[in-house]
């Protein structure tokens, strides 16, 4: 397993912000996954487990990034009226999506464009245009921070929005998934979607996708648009002129920066309207709760 140390996070992420971490470790099974955890505690440091880098921004993080890319191993099988999937954690949705495409299942094709892997979807239960990845989720093998290995029905495991089991209850490690025959041509809602996208969304640009979570009932771009953040900019960072709760790298944008546009947003929101927003992107560095710290046995 490679391990690599004071590495930038800058290029690991949609939206190219970031800090140094301490260490990145790139494991190529589920025992180099073990042996992270192991490390963690030999060094009493942190870990965040790290897919495509969409709905993530960097600040310095003293800990260890457990780079999925390696596990990537997908396997597919015919059970007539659909197809069951095996996905290695590293396996990027779109590879998912491009098999709902190919072979006409119902869903998946609704998460085009998302820049995430299969790991990272299940970990924030990534959803669009009505569905949730978790709708078509069959079950979810992980690694518990003892080091064991265990694997759960997707009965077990408790989703909502944008919400899962996952980092807190394990490292994802692989998922099985079963995705029906859709009856209906999916080709062509798919390019409904891709088109919204296009015109609604700076996909275009660096960008980490949604920046809060939407109140329901209420639209988080809409409220955002409604309190003047459309477009506001805040030294190299800005919220999208054409999605207001998209966040826009203009070039070399820092994590100061983007903790400082949010809490201006969040605070012109609330004054406003009296809603709190809740990020849906996840701001990380040393001190946020999403490394999680692996206590010895």
């Amino acid at each position: 397993m490679r391990l690599e140390k004071k590495v930038s996070l800058s290029k690991y992420t949609t939206i190219r912000i970031g800090g140094v971490a301490e260490f990145m470790s790139y494991p190529k099974s589920f025992e180099d996954v073990r042996e992270c955890i192991n490390i963690s505690q030999w060094e009493d440091i942190p870990i965040f487990v790290l897919g495509r880098g969409a709905n993530t921004i960097f600040g310095d993080f003293c800990g260890l990034i457990i780079n999925t890319k390696f596990l990537n191993a997908l396997k597919v099988k015919d059970v007539g009226y659909g197809l069951e999937v095996v996905a290695q954690a590293g396996v990027p949705l779109s590879k998912l999506v491009e098999l709902g495409l190919r072979e006409n299942l119902e869903g998946i094709y609704k998460l085009a464009g998302f820049p995430a892997t299969v790991g990272g979807a299940i970990a924030m239960n990534a959803g669009a245009f009505g569905y949730e990845i978790s709708n078509h989720l069959k079950s979810v093998k992980f690694l518990l921070y003892d080091g064991k290995i265990a694997q759960e029905h997707r009965e077990n495991l408790e989703f909502s929005y944008r919400r899962s089991p996952f980092p807190e209850k394990g490292i994802v490690l692989e998922a099985v998934f079963l995705f029906p025959k859709a009856g209906y041509q999916t080709i062509q809602e798919y390019e409904i979607i891709r088109l919204k996208r296009k015109q609604s969304q700076p996909i275009q640009m660096a960008t980490a996708g949604s920046t809060f979570k939407n109140p329901y009932p209420h639209s988080a771009g809409k409220l955002l648009e409604e309190v003047g953040m459309k477009g506001y900019k805040l030294g190299n960072i800005a919220f999208s002129e054409k999605h207001a709760n998209f966040l826009i790298n203009l070039g070399k944008a820092s994590f100061e920066e983007v903790v400082k546009i949010i809490n201006v947003a969040k605070k012109k929101v609330f004054e406003e309207f009296g809603i709190e927003l809740q990020e849906e992107v996840k701001l990380i560095e040393s001190s946020s709760p999403y490394g999680w710290k692996v206590c010895g046995a």
